[in-house]
């Protein structure tokens, strides 16, 4: 029995001697974790760093756009000629506003001619102007006098019969249509809103020139508990500002809910009432009714009170 518990206590020893190596390995790991996280906690920036990021937003594009001459023209008593629709561009999906007011304006181009679409049938040999063959997308020049039609068309189908294999003579039958009819550049559909009375309507001339420079180079300069000063990164226009608020929203001199305020200078102080503040800019010039920056400055600020 006295050498049985030895040899068990010498094998214990030896399990504790084998053991030892790994225990120096794990605690040489933790302490390289350690130093690792150390390291890393070093190089990051301190709380009170103010850092700038620029990015691109998403969101619902909108434009408005009239004829004032085209109103004018249909205004007869008690009707204002206003004749208003609002699509949704189905194909290609728009990406700004710009891609809205094209869309618009080949509404607009299309809503003041008349729309026209027909079919033209006959023998291969009698094609307009010895045309070889007609494909699909070809350009038609049609006239009819007896409807008083003038126009270019797109082909969009084409049927052919053939009648006579051996002298190759075929039956065509062409449908055709213009764009105000099918259109080619944009795909529209029935739209999700209806109101858009909170869109400044721009009338068709004055498309691409009615807005002042976007405030690309906006910026925070200071910080402190109560207040952050703003520099917009240009010289406002003469008679004109920046406008400030607290949503990207409201823009015009008519609506003060959520404005901050106007300030005729390129850097302002604004109040600060929470650590996390976001502050939205346009510019806007003497204009009656203003030009506003096409685009929303916005900056955003987390900083310690």
């Amino acid at each position: 029995m006295k050498f049985v518990g030895e040899k068990i206590a010498m094998q214990n020893r030896e399990l504790t001697a084998e053991a030892r190596p790994s225990l120096r390995r794990r605690f040489s790991w933790l302490l390289s974790l350690i130093a690792i996280c150390a390291a890393v906690q070093a190089q990051s920036p301190p709380t009170t760093t103010v850092s700038e990021v620029h990015y691109r937003g998403h969101g619902l594009a909108l434009t408005r756009v009239i004829n004032p001459d085209n109103i004018a023209a249909q205004a007869n008593g008690s009707d204002d000629g206003v004749r208003a629709a609002v699509r949704d561009i189905k194909s290609p999906a728009p990406r700004s506003a710009v891609d809205c007011e094209n869309a618009a304006l080949a509404l607009l181009d299309d809503a003041t001619g008349t729309a026209w679409t027909g079919e033209y049938q006959s023998w291969s040999d009698f094609l307009p102007q010895n045309a070889p063959d007609i494909l699909p997308g070809d350009t038609m020049a049609v006239s009819a006098p007896t409807r008083t039609a003038a126009f270019n068309a797109t082909v969009r189908e084409v049927e052919i019969q053939l009648k006579d294999l051996d002298q190759d003579h075929s039956m065509y039958k062409v449908s055709f249509a213009d764009e105000a009819a099918q259109p080619l550049g944009f795909a529209f559909q029935s739209s999700r809103i209806q109101n858009l009375s909170n869109v400044t309507a721009v009338p068709i001339a004055q498309l691409g020139t009615n807005f002042v420079a976007d405030l690309t180079a906006a910026a925070i300069t200071g910080v402190t508990s109560t207040t952050v000063t703003l520099d917009a990164g240009t010289t406002p226009p003469a008679g004109g500002g920046i406008e400030v608020r607290r949503s990207d929203s409201g823009w015009g001199p008519d609506n003060d809910r959520n404005l901050i305020g106007r300030f005729t200078s390129e850097s302002f102080t604004v109040s600060r009432l929470s650590r996390v503040q976001d502050y939205y800019l346009r510019q806007f010039d003497a204009s009656t009714p203003p030009r506003y920056s096409r685009y929303t400055a916005a900056l955003h600020l987390d900083y310690p009170l």
